[in-house]
């Protein structure tokens, strides 16, 4: 912005009420993020927010002028949890690949992968976020600062993307490298995080570097009144701003004061799921009790169980969630099938299972699991978290209740989980009417 004093000051604040629905919108969209307690909505809204209050109260030839500076601000708000999966699954595939083109055995399962001098595996860490993430926003200002034409500054924005994603997977293989050819004296403790950062160093200096050889930030010729200062600008229409101002206040304290109405108090009784039925169809409960459950916090009721039927064991986990603004969520980055980066179990993804499920298939101590699951929420089955909190703003915003639940289907197998399939689909088949019934009688008390 103190670049631009110059252009800025030649323009005249103008208020813009027409912003106002943009702003209302932006409101809206925080309120919805309020009510199911989803961080990344209400930040970006309440960022968004800033540069249209400069649109409403100064105008838009001055919002314009100061696109950039105000746009620059979206990279204050944390997000990029999406991509960690897949940059996971991109660095574990570049790094046994490379490995294995050095000539060197190495045996994968899923995120883990053995050398002869010992094991290693790629966890949230190593997945590159950071450096991407900061690679992107230094780009950004890079590009912005040291280019004029618009085609120059994509191009480097695009290199200042793709770079940091091939340089972490060379990163994590000079590791495995080092902790290799060192036998594993090397690159595994404290040094393994001081060799990353100096690395990405090296790499944001060869990116700057690079990018300096098309280089046009020469100075442009100075078009402002040289002689005095700029005359300060009067605001045009300056008896519409009290009136635009107070516009603005109304819709900023309504959406937080609407969210307050609704979040007051359970209105309510706690969920009460019953008793485990005894059978269903041919599956019969066990007294055995069930070595695993997901680890999914705060339920309001939980049902838990094996059942057996010709020789064939599976078991069971509902948790069933309300209130969750003030009881705990079920959509959250601490839900999860097992401890995150866990030593003790490891996940891989299975595709789907019976009836659309989430499938995976878990390895721990002694045993190996084949695991569907479903959320339900408003009388639908649905394996999508973005679906989940959709459906749960719109009950909560319409004054009904969030009620929503896990469902988990699991067996333990031997060799192969095609082996207990069968078993499985006709427990699921069986039990999921079951469930759902009980929670739609949830739904209506």
């Amino acid at each position: 912005l103190w670049r631009q004093r110059h252009a800025l000051a030649r323009l005249t604040p103008q208020p813009a009420p027409v912003a106002a629905v943009a702003l209302g919108g932006l409101a809206f969209l925080w309120m919805l993020g309020e009510l199911v307690d989803v961080w990344s909505v209400r930040q970006f809204s309440v960022v968004l927010m800033i540069p249209v209050l400069v649109w409403l109260i100064l105008g838009a030839r001055i919002a314009w002028q100061m696109k950039f500076p105000l746009g620059y601000l979206l990279f204050a708000v944390p997000f990029g949890e999406f991509l960690v999966q897949p940059l996971m699954v991109y660095t574990a595939d570049f790094t046994v690949a490379m490995v294995r083109l050095t000539g060197i055995p190495v045996y994968r399962d899923g995120m883990y992968f053995t050398l002869p001098t010992g094991n290693w595996s790629v966890v949230e860490a190593c997945s590159g976020i950071r450096y991407l993430i900061a690679s992107v926003a230094l780009g950004t200002l890079y590009a912005y600062l040291m280019y004029r034409s618009w085609r120059r500054r994509l191009l480097f924005l695009a290199f200042a993307i793709t770079l940091p994603i091939l340089a972490n997977g060379l990163r994590a293989y000079m590791i495995v490298m080092i902790g290799h050819l060192s036998d594993m004296q090397l690159a595994v403790g404290v040094d393994h995080l001081l060799y990353g950062w100096v690395f990405f160093g090296i790499v944001i200096f060869l990116m700057f570097w690079v990018g300096s050889f098309w280089r046009e930030d020469t100075p442009r010729p100075l078009q402002h009144n040289a002689v005095g200062p700029e005359p300060a600008p009067r605001f045009r229409g300056s008896n519409h701003l009290a009136a635009t101002t107070a516009l603005a206040m109304g819709v900023l304290v309504a959406a937080p004061a609407y969210a307050a109405w609704i979040d007051r108090e359970d209105r309510w009784s706690a969920p009460d799921l019953g008793a485990l039925p005894e059978r269903v169809g041919q599956w019969q409960l066990t007294d055995a009790e069930p070595d695993w459950a997901p680890l999914y916090h705060h339920a309001r009721d939980e049902w838990q169980g094996s059942y057996a039927a010709g020789g064939d064991a599976v078991g069971v986990y509902v948790g069933v969630y309300a209130e969750q603004n003030r009881h705990g969520k079920m959509v959250t980055w601490a839900n999860t099938l097992i401890e995150r980066n866990s030593d003790d179990w490891r996940q891989r993804s299975g595709g789907r299972g019976y009836a659309s499920s989430r499938q995976a298939l878990l390895s721990g101590p002694d045993q190996r699991l084949l695991v569907w699951q479903w959320y339900w929420v408003d009388g639908h089955l649905t394996t999508s978290r973005h679906v989940v909190k959709g459906r749960e703003a719109l009950s909560r915003l319409m004054g009904g209740r969030d009620l929503a639940a896990n469902i988990v289907i699991f067996a333990p197998y031997d060799d192969s989980p095609e082996a207990v399939n069968t078993a499985m689909a006709s427990f699921a088949e069986a039990m999921l009417p079951e469930v759902q019934a009980r929670l739609t009688r949830l739904e209506g008390q």
